[in-house]
């Protein structure tokens, strides 16, 4: 007899959270064929500017993020809670953080909220929904950030 997820939180919860930091890192990395192989044909992708279906709409979005000047890219999910549904799916609800370093100079902090859907796939889970709701964005500039080689303590020498 198989146990559902729905019948084991903990194993929800750990296949949740395991997806959204492969995505996070796929995203981080710019690995757009990586990003193909985690999300379902038919997935959905919703953000301020609406809704797009499919995988290739899917990939458009990071396609655009890989081809930016973007050198440095960290995302970081907290606060993940998953619930299965009836039909076997898990809803998935994060919030995030993402840094982001600029070629042109500067950095900028974003926050928001993720709300996914995910289902099992053969041995695998994958996303059959992504919301992203950007709560703001602060920008930094060069002179702002402290050299790349400092430490994380004492003075800082410019």
């Amino acid at each position: 007899m198989s146990i559902r997820y729905a019948d084991d939180p903990v194993a929800i919860h750990h296949a949740a959270a395991g997806l959204l930091y492969e995505y996070q890192a796929l995203v981080d990395a710019k690995d757009i064929n990586g990003l193909a192989r985690i999300v379902r044909q038919d997935v959905e992708l919703t953000r301020q500017d609406g809704t797009r279906r499919g995988r290739e709409a899917f990939l458009d979005l990071y396609r655009r993020f890989a081809a930016s000047d973007v050198v440095v890219a960290q995302h970081m999910a907290t606060n993940v809670v998953a619930t299965a549904n009836a039909d076997d799916s898990v809803d998935v609800r994060s919030a995030f953080l993402a840094i982001t370093t600029h070629a042109a100079g500067g950095a900028r902090q974003i926050w928001g909220r993720y709300h996914d859907t995910m289902v099992r796939d053969g041995e695998r889970w994958i996303l059959t929904a992504k919301r992203i709701a950007v709560v703001r964005t602060a920008l930094f500039d060069e002179a702002m950030l402290a050299p790349v080689a400092i430490d994380s303590f004492g003075a800082i020498a410019r």
